[in-house]
């Protein structure tokens, strides 16, 4: 296996926090096993295989925890969580399958992915990466960035709908607008302006 370059990333903030019970196949329930007591309202599904107790909130914490039992040691190291994972993070969108990772482009990328993940190379500018509970993801102005140029479709409306009016996660529209105008001539950029400011639109009115 060839590894992936770390990438480089903001500095975490430390806090005091409970410890997030995270439930996974045969650890120590089986899948059937979880899948029932999801059925009978004891867990909660967070991810396709990940459960927490039914009573959690949908917590960044709890979120962050659960990633940290479904991402192997060397994404969580040299990934990122972006795109839909992103945003199912900032609680902008249902969680994704496969869950999308991006790794610097300039890192080597021959690596090994378990099922539901997908990588997908791209390069990051300062301010880009945030860092939540251990868990390093896109900031939400470059998540509806990627949003716009790489996830079409209603789940994709949804989520930037979600991030642009989302109180405190300090993305707008018109920032947006600023972002895909800045990007020059990159593909995808015209449709994911057009409609950009269609979304512009729908919040102002």
């Amino acid at each position: 296996m060839t590894s992936l370059a770390p990438v480089q990333r903001p500095a975490p903030v430390v806090t005091r926090e409970a410890t997030v019970a995270v439930f996974v196949p045969g650890h120590p329930f089986s899948h059937t096993e979880l899948h029932a007591l999801a059925a009978d309202g004891v867990l909660r599904r967070e991810l396709p295989d990940a459960y927490v107790h039914a009573w959690q909130p949908a917590s960044e914490q709890v979120r962050a925890a659960v990633l940290s039992r479904a991402l192997p040691g060397h994404l969580q190291l040299r990934g990122v969580l972006g795109r839909l994972g992103a945003a199912w993070f900032y609680r902008c969108a249902s969680v994704p399958s496969p869950l999308p990772v991006l790794v610097d482009k300039a890192a080597r990328t021959t690596t090994s992915v378990p099922l539901g993940i997908v990588l997908h190379q791209t390069s990051f500018a300062p301010g880009d990466l945030v860092t939540r509970h251990g868990i390093t993801l896109t900031s939400p102005r470059r998540t509806a960035l990627d949003l716009a140029l790489h996830v079409q479709g209603p789940a994709g409306d949804a989520a930037l709908l979600a991030l642009l009016g989302g109180a405190g996660l300090a993305c707008t529209a018109e920032q947006l607008v600023a972002d895909l105008t800045a990007l020059g001539k990159a593909p995808g950029r015209r449709a994911a302006l057009g409609r950009a400011r269609k979304l512009a639109r729908a919040l102002a009115g």
